[in-house]
């Protein structure tokens, strides 16, 4: 599950990192250059994790609590590292931490009980 999660999210932070450069995305969400190059660095590392479930659930965790962490900035302010968090950007944190931490954990959990199976 985490697998394809991450390298699904991975495919699409990388493109909108790319895009980010060439169409501005301003008004509902703010898209600055920092922005894209975190997208960018954030699809790679996903896709790179994304070889096998062990990984990927290891990263969605990871990208996960880092998503929950920005939502949580995103409460407190509005620029962080350049990177402006308007309330639609908040929200699609919270959404994406969600996912995340939902796929890194079921996946865990799953192969825990897949090894419970097999020892018996």
């Amino acid at each position: 599950m985490a697998k394809h999660t991450v390298r699904l999210l991975g495919f699409i932070f990388l493109v909108i990192g790319i895009v980010g450069y060439f169409v501005p995305f301003e008004g509902f969400f703010s898209l600055t250059m920092n922005h894209n190059m975190v997208h960018l660095i954030s699809g790679i590392v996903m896709l790179l994790s994304s070889s096998n479930e062990a990984r990927s659930s290891l990263c969605a965790k990871v990208f996960g609590a880092i998503y929950s962490l920005m939502f949580l900035a995103g409460l407190f302010t509005q620029n962080i590292m350049g990177m402006m968090l308007l309330p639609a950007d908040t929200v699609l944190h919270l959404i994406i931490a969600a996912v995340l931490l939902f796929a890194g954990f079921k996946s865990a959990s799953m192969s825990r009980n897949k090894s419970k199976d097999t020892s018996m």
